[in-house]
């Protein structure tokens, strides 16, 4: 990560180097100019954990189990995105109001087949097929508003400014199984036949207060089921203040390079309530029920410090 960052300032500085003995600038933005460009967080591709959508050369498969095997909350740091949009307006000379919007998702379905239960029941010899379906759903969004201040310095200039950031991330899984669970295959021990087993769920004792149909001891309790939604990560919300500082290069006409240094000081985090809902087969009630496994009744959090920092490459064009 540190090689990353300082070959990326050194190749900018090297840039400034080359050009930055222009005796004569070309553009100087005056109030009232509109610009919009794009960023760049060299950091946050070094720091990416959790990744929203699956990468070039993924299995899908793979990128849906990581997030089905995750009982667990998320949170988000909302730092400077990987890449954002960013539009600037000049409210006088020297005073900018800014936006930057930066956002990534996916909404896997990921299908397999599966031999058919009912098929085999009337041929044990039945090549039938039906297809199973995992629904991976996750976005991630980062929203800032605030100022930017600035300093002439010929073809450059020195800018510093503040933004009230909001952004959020999580998600959530479905499946839908091509075998539904029915009275005749729970009988015979053959519960929904899935190529996914690690969906699989068999309820163990637990607090009988959590849920009726968990609890080992409880007649209604329900031995094997299956998942149908996740919400196990959910989504978070983090509220904070952005604070940056850098240079900006005007290398032609109204198009202009810039690079900065951002910190995120202090941010509020809130994760909702997350679950799980399984289905299963209540030789109680003699009927298919579905029960929510609860993960957690919603957490939140302040982060505060100055190690919270990345790096904002972009290029803007002033209309």
């Amino acid at each position: 990560m540190k090689k990353l960052i300082i070959i990326t300032a050194l190749v900018f500085f090297a840039g400034l180097s080359l050009f930055g003995q222009e005796k004569k600038q070309t553009f100087t933005p005056k109030a009232g100019n509109f610009s919009l460009g794009i960023t760049f967080n060299p950091m946050a591709a070094a720091k990416a954990g959790k990744s929203y959508q699956p990468g070039s050369g993924d299995f899908a498969g793979d990128f849906v189990k990581n997030y089905g095997l995750e009982p667990k909350q998320m949170f988000v740091m909302g730092a400077e995105p990987l890449a954002a949009i960013m539009a600037k307006y000049r409210l006088s000379d020297l005073v900018s109001l800014r936006a930057n919007l930066g956002f990534t998702g996916s909404w896997v379905n990921y299908k397999e087949y599966v031999d058919d239960d009912a098929a085999l029941r009337l041929d044990g010899l039945s090549q039938a097929k039906t297809v199973d379906v995992l629904r991976n759903k996750l976005n991630s969004v980062s929203f800032a508003l605030g100022a930017e201040f600035h300093k002439n310095l010929g073809a450059f200039q020195f800018n510093f400014g503040a933004s009230l950031l909001w952004a959020i991330g999580g998600g959530s899984i479905s499946a839908d199984y091509g075998n539904p669970l029915t009275k005749e295959g729970s009988a015979a021990g053959e519960w929904t036949r899935t190529t996914m087993p690690y969906l699989t769920k068999s309820a163990v004792p637990a607090d009988p207060s959590l849920n009726q149909y968990e609890a080992a001891d409880s007649k209604n309790a329900i031995a094997n089921a299956y998942l149908v939604e996740s919400y196990n990560q959910g989504y978070v919300h983090g509220v904070g203040l952005s604070l940056d500082m850098g240079l900006e290069w005007f290398c032609l006409p109204r198009v202009s390079v810039g690079l900065s240094l951002t910190m995120t000081p202090i941010m509020g985090v809130f994760q909702p309530q997350t679950y799980s809902i399984y289905e299963g087969y209540s030789s109680w009630t003699e009927r298919v029920e579905q029960y929510n496994k609860l993960v957690s009744p919603g957490s939140n959090a302040f982060l505060y410090g100055t190690d919270n920092f990345g790096i904002r490459i972009s290029l803007n064009y002033y209309l």
